[in-house]
């Protein structure tokens, strides 16, 4: 069958686009703005409209594929391999550019390393008569390398003077600046977030041998950050847990202590548990020395776990405090505060209704520390943000979140712990002259009815509130959920794959469906499933637990070829995959996958049973009864035709079949 041939963009638009490229090829902070530009290019056409400039056999031109090829790797090596290959042909230069000569001056670093954050300015001696300053913003989270600017030809006077003005700077050394930037650009890389656009400058940074040991690196990290209080370290320190920050967390240990105190957390450092609440609670200091009672709160698969802590403290010769020991007090241990669960709180959400789409967001513009979550089916999630600084207060589920915002349709709905901000956000819009929104109302509501909305499943806010049977959407217990990609280099990711212990389904369809089993009871049981297509990946799994194993599993080695795109929870779920085609291609998968997925519930740990397996709960009353409940919620939906994907491949029959089968002994 011949190949459909793929839609070009026309040549006109394409013409325009080269002749910007074309004006701003000249200057590095021209360049820096192509690669803003190409960014703004939605993902799924990207690829195509880049090669659609392959047409325009100018030196230009050949040099914005020689940027792209330095600026992203192997994510459009062999797109911009092509080009080059085509200009070469055409007779035109396709030597690889120098974007940058110069020699280092001196770097200098905000003393603001304790809150995961710090800005890094870098003079470099140009041709010119003055300098290259290359500034960055760098956080020790998920965000990495998250903004990267810089000033050409700046009068190394004013460099100075800018330093001297904006407050306490610390002067760095080529190897440390380098360590810095590589090591949030490491974060980028191990969360799969795309970090600030200028690689093609600041590669030389992450390309550079680092002669650093690991004291120096310690007394780097002390140099930029303030000496802090007892009680400031320990909740700097749960900072860093929640956003996984292990080079500053190290450096708050002393080196010899500091793999058994780590011992405890390791849950929070690997993927599978969240801190929600952390803190100190009772400081007890004399001189040198001082011990530190201190709290925090877990999520794990939907279960929370309270943990309690003993840090012992002394004071170094710099002036710091170190903790040299870390103790899990028992369970008996009580301590003054019971932190509650944080998924029980009430919000306040303010709804409007927006009348003007364009002019609505030129408002959201003006408003600052506004950052976007992730696209919604019809809108946006975005979080209005604060820092803390002082440490004088722990980490909290709320920490950082001054209000979500969501754009849904024509929607608009304001999301915050405290009625006070809620309405201090619609002061400040009402303040705004021609605030393209009408005011609807306002609703107290939990934190998970609000999330239930946040997760794009609704048209309108008030569906949620008569959504009565919504709650009770997985009635097995079963929940599948499922993370999402953008893949970088299809042929890295496939190989990954192809390592690992799958079943691959055969089909003709243009991505590829794998399955990973496990044992349970010396049956098959399912574990999780991995769809890859052309640009994209999916794993998904029955709950966050499995769900991090797998991806755990599948990320290692491929993070800088993958770009985590969030999660989802999948209501149609586990029989999706199924389609007419995959359908007719193999006919034996739905037996398969039913009996996988049954013998998975069978032998799961769920919610709904108080914690007990469907195999454990039909060996006692208790169990019993909770397991004819489920059953009779089933049944009951199967009557209203109300059911979710799974359960209309599976009926009640099926899960009492299994039921029955087990206490045969005949799974």
């Amino acid at each position: 069958m011949k190949k459909k041939r793929q839609a070009a963009f026309p040549r006109a638009i394409l013409r325009n686009l080269a002749d910007e490229i074309k004006k701003m090829a000249g200057s590095n902070e021209g360049r820096l703005f192509i690669l803003e530009m190409v960014e703004e290019i939605p993902y799924d056409i990207r690829a195509q409209v880049i090669e659609g400039l392959s047409a325009f056999y100018e030196d230009e031109i050949v040099e914005f594929f020689q940027m792209l090829k330095a600026e992203y790797g192997s994510e459009m090596e062999s797109l911009c391999a092509r080009a080059l290959e085509k200009f070469s042909m055409a007779g035109l230069d396709i030597s690889p550019p120098i974007f940058f000569r110069g020699s280092f001056l001196r770097a200098y670093a905000t003393c603001s390393r304790h809150t995961g954050r710090l800005s890094l300015d870098i003079a470099w001696k140009a041709s010119g008569k003055g300098v290259h300053v290359e500034s960055f913003y760098l956080t020790f989270n998920a965000d990495g390398l998250h903004s990267f600017f810089l000033v050409e030809n700046m009068p190394l006077a004013q460099f100075e003077h800018d330093r001297q003005v904006l407050g306490e700077m610390v002067e760095l050394s080529f190897d440390e600046a380098s360590l810095l930037i590589s090591q949030a650009f490491a974060l980028n890389l191990r969360h799969m977030s795309r970090p600030s656009v200028g690689r093609f400058l600041y590669q030389k940074y992450l390309s550079h041998s680092i002669a650093i040991s690991e004291i120096q690196e310690r007394e780097l990290l002390h140099r930029i950050s303030p000496r802090l209080t007892p009680r400031q370290l320990v909740n700097s320190f749960f900072y860093a847990l929640k956003y996984q920050d292990l080079s500053y967390i190290l450096s708050l240990i002393s080196a010899s202590n500091a793999p058994q105190a780590l011992q405890q957390f390791d849950g929070f450092l690997k993927l599978g548990k969240t801190l929600l609440e952390g803190q100190v609670e009772e400081v007890y200091a004399s001189g040198k020395h001082a011990r530190v009672i201190a709290s925090s709160l877990g999520l794990k698969d939907h279960e929370l776990e309270q943990y309690s802590y003993c840090f012992y403290l002394v004071k170094v010769g710099s002036g710091h405090w170190s903790i040299v020991d870390i103790q899990n007090l028992p369970p008996q241990a009580k301590t003054r505060t019971t932190l509650a669960n944080p998924l029980e709180a009430n919000v306040f959400c303010r709804v409007y209704e927006i009348t003007d789409m364009d002019e609505f967001f030129l408002v959201l513009d003006k408003i600052d520390n506004i950052r976007e979550m992730e696209e919604l089916p019809y809108g946006i999630h975005m979080r209005l943000t604060c820092f803390e600084d002082n440490f004088n207060h722990g980490v909290s589920f709320f920490t950082g979140v001054i209000a979500d915002m969501i754009i849904n349709g024509d929607e608009f709905v304001v999301i915050s712990r405290e009625q006070s901000t809620a309405a201090e956000i619609h002061k400040l819009f009402v303040s705004l002259s021609g605030i393209p929104v009408i005011y609807r109302g306002e609703y107290e509501v939990s934190l998970l009815t609000a999330y239930r909305y946040l997760g794009g499943n609704y048209v309108y806010f008030e569906d949620v509130l008569v959504d009565e049977e919504s709650e009770q959407v997985f009635d097995d217990g079963m929940r599948f959920i499922s993370a999402r990609y953008l893949v970088k280099d299809y042929k890295k990711v496939w190989q990954r794959m192809e390592e690992l212990s799958l079943v691959e389904i055969e089909t003709t369809v243009d991505y590829r469906v794998y399955y990973q089993l496990e044992d349970r009871n010396g049956a098959p049981a399912f574990f999780a499933e991995y769809i890859l297509g052309p640009n994209w990946l999916s794993i998904s799994a029955f709950g966050e637990l499995d769900l991090n194993k797998a991806r755990q599993n599948l990320e290692n080695e491929i993070y800088e070829y993958l770009e985590y795109d969030g999660m989802e929870l999948k209501t149609e779920g586990f029989f999706d995959i199924l389609t007419s085609e995959v359908s007719k291609e193999n006919p034996g998968l739905e037996k398969a996958l039913k009996e996988i997925y049954l013998n998975k519930w069978y032998n799961s740990h769920l919610a709904t049973l108080s914690g007990m397996s469907p195999s454990e709960a039909s060996q006692s009353e208790e169990g019993k009864r909770l397991l004819w409940t489920m059953f009779k919620k089933i049944g009951q939906r199967e009557k209203k035709g109300l059911v979710p994907g799974q359960q209309k491949r599976i009926n009640l029959k099926e899960y009492m079949r299994k039921v029955e089968q087990g206490k045969e002994g005949k799974i």
